[in-house]
């Protein structure tokens, strides 16, 4: 197995791809990494070598198409959730907040704004939202919904897409009310979550 192989899934194990036993591997070694659903590959780039990269350019949350699922218990009434300008704003927010906090925080990578030698782009997009109630409605639901995600991995300064995976993800695990409180605790650990994968998988990129 060459070098470059090697990085290539240690990088995908570690970002949460789910193939080769990954999830448990995954989950013993950190269990804020654990918290998000692995992803599965829909493309990978032959011959990758991801420890060429050591900056990443990372693209606001991509909700503009997001769409809305009603859960089915809902099934004949009235739903309705809507993600307005300022709720997209507050997402972006903590969504770059959380990725910095993961992946630059203790001496971690640079997070840069432009395309440049060494620095790998991501993009990740919300591609539907299943929220288990409605915003004032008062009940207790385990997590606040579920969501369907795209990450898009690319080199930044050739363009050059690298990889892509997809898949569901829970929006908490715990049982709450349906609250503003909780719905954004649930969001920025899944956010801290995927943030922490990307780091663990750099960092083993480089051992």
């Amino acid at each position: 197995m060459t070098y470059k192989n090697k990085s290539k899934r240690k990088f995908a194990v570690l970002l949460g791809v789910a193939c080769c036993g990954t999830v448990a591997a995954v989950s013993a070694q950190d269990d804020l990494a654990s918290f998000a659903a692995p992803l599965n590959v829909q493309y990978e780039r032959p011959g990758v070598d991801f420890a060429q990269y050591d900056k990443l350019m990372i693209n606001d949350l991509d909700v503009d198409n997001t769409k809305i699922v009603p859960p089915p218990w809902t099934e004949g009434q009235t739903f309705r959730w809507e993600i307005s300008e300022r709720n997209v704003g507050a997402l972006q927010k903590e969504f770059h907040e959380s990725m910095r906090d993961q992946i630059s925080g203790n001496g971690g990578y640079e997070i840069v704004t432009r395309p440049g030698e060494g620095v790998m782009e991501l993009t990740l997009t919300i591609v539907s939202f299943m929220p288990y109630a409605e915003r004032k409605e008062k009940v207790i639901t385990k997590g606040s919904g579920e969501m369907q995600i795209s990450v898009e991995v690319r080199d930044a300064k050739t363009g050059v897409l690298l990889a892509i995976y997809e898949g569901p993800q829970e929006v908490g695990k715990e049982y709450n009310e349906n609250t503003d409180f909780s719905r954004q605790q649930n969001l920025k650990m899944l956010f801290d979550s995927w943030g922490r994968r990307v780091r663990l998988a750099m960092d083993e990129d480089r051992q």
